[in-house]
């Protein structure tokens, strides 16, 4: 009877063990799984286990003049966030200057301020509206663009064959260059650190920002250039602004012979 007694009790007490140790592991694993939940949903990374924030090293080739981008705003942007950035313009600048947060290097020019306030003014002169037939407006347009190709051309040689400057850039080994594409300036000089560029496209002549993006421009709603024409156009309009169209080939031939 005895004997009975001791080994209900024995089961008894192997019964409570295994309980206890189920238990145990079952709350190990209840904990484990509630810290990974934890550790998953937890935003804020520990000190000393995550990388500091990327800080690159930008430069900066804007367009002498370019009203399509703003490209100083987005230079003093980059720098206020702790980038640094080195903004190379000519020494006579129309739109760029100096910034809070980013560096200046200036290359001198074999032109004069007088000479690039000139040019604004004609440029302004012919984009007032006058009496002038269409033809008159496309000759006095050509001459302008000319004019205008023609200082920018002075301006990216003065850049590009200033060998003390590149050089001096090469040496701060920057990590990508910021410039507006309308000229390749930005581009050689970035082809000759032999880093990345940044192109801001925007309103490129012979519709080319359309055409290397692969967004429609039908000549029936998208007026082109010369004609002063708004989306909403009337059928003379629209045959007009379509045979301009058909036109810019041979245009873009014109202005752009090399």
């Amino acid at each position: 009877m005895w004997k009975a007694a001791v080994f209900v009790f024995l089961l008894l007490n192997m019964e409570k063990q295994v309980n206890a140790a189920v238990d145990k592991k079952s709350s190990r694993t209840e904990e484990h799984m509630k810290t990974e939940e934890a550790e998953a949903n937890d935003t804020n990374p520990k000190s000393g286990t995550v990388s500091p924030a990327f800080l690159g090293n930008l430069l900066v080739v804007p367009m002498d003049g370019s009203h399509w981008i703003g490209i100083k705003a987005m230079a003093q942007e980059m720098g206020r966030r702790g980038h640094g950035v080195t903004v190379v313009m000519p020494e006579i600048t129309m739109r760029m200057g100096p910034g809070k947060h980013y560096n200046t290097v200036t290359y001198p020019l074999p032109y004069d301020k007088d000479y690039v306030d000139s040019l604004l003014a004609s440029h302004k002169d012919v984009m007032k509206k006058s009496a002038k037939n269409f033809l008159e407006k496309i000759s006095s347009h050509f001459s302008q663009i000319n004019k205008s190709t023609g200082l920018i051309h002075t301006t990216a040689e003065s850049l590009l064959f200033n060998d003390s400057l590149i050089s001096h850039l090469a040496q701060q080994r920057f990590d990508a260059v910021l410039t507006d594409p309308v000229v390749p300036t930005g581009s050689l000089i970035a082809r000759q650190l032999g880093i990345p560029t940044i192109n801001l496209l925007r309103g490129i002549p012979c519709t080319l920002d359309t055409q290397s993006s692969g967004c429609p421009s039908p000549p029936s709603y998208v007026p082109r250039f010369f004609t002063g024409y708004t989306d909403k156009m009337s059928f003379k309009e629209r045959a007009v602004n379509t045979l301009v169209a058909l036109l810019e080939p041979l245009l873009c031939r014109l202005l752009f012979p090399w």
